[in-house]
């Protein structure tokens, strides 16, 4: 549903009926109580989002080479937590898979969500949920060249932030982007640079 941002989708009847867990996690993954709550969430899900974070930890890999990256990763082993040694060790495999260290596309495909939940649960009206997907849409495009390039930062954004971060050695996150790619199993994908406004 996230990667499939694309999607005119809104939560109908029968969704708010049948998904009603899938609207639930989604404001309790991210704390939201509230209208309050929620527009803050998703301002700092296109705003930051922690992609500083991981950008700074790509550009510090790029810049070792091979043997000094394997060296520092081992040695992080020691000195940090496992979640901060599992999020590294995803920063470090899709080092080459995103070259720019840019996941946007994790935060702004977490935005549009937000705001078709909160269209549903009365904290947004049509136009605020409306004006917020365009607006994250529009970063995507500019961010990234195509649906591909989205994808893998979308695959790699959700191994990092993840509850329990890490890619496990039988993951392949370029199988994951070939079936988001080219799988005939998903909607059809729209044009990446579809005009956004009239």
């Amino acid at each position: 549903m996230l990667q499939n941002y694309y999607v005119v989708y809104e939560f109908g009847l029968a969704e708010r009926l049948v998904r009603k867990s899938v609207i639930r996690s989604s404001l309790q993954r991210w704390s939201i109580t509230d209208a309050e709550s929620l527009k803050g969430k998703i301002r700092w899900l296109i705003e930051d989002g922690g992609r500083k974070e991981y950008r700074s930890r790509h550009m510090h890999l790029l810049a070792l080479n091979e043997t000094a990256r394997q060296h520092y990763l081992e040695a992080l082993k020691e000195e940090n937590s496992e979640i901060s040694c599992a999020q590294w060790d995803v920063v470090a495999k899709c080092l080459y898979q995103i070259p720019s260290g840019d996941v946007n596309a994790y935060g702004l495909a977490w935005a549009i969500m937000l705001s078709r939940v909160g269209l549903v649960k009365g904290f947004l009206s049509k136009e605020e949920a409306w004006s917020i997907k365009i607006e994250a849409a529009a970063m995507l495009q500019q961010t990234y060249k195509g649906w591909e390039e989205f994808y893998m930062a979308y695959l790699c954004g959700s191994h990092y932030y993840a509850d329990q971060p890490g890619i496990y050695p039988y993951i392949r996150v370029s199988g994951m982007l070939d079936l988001l790619s080219y799988s005939t199993l998903l909607h059809r994908k729209i044009n990446w640079n579809q005009p956004l406004l009239p």
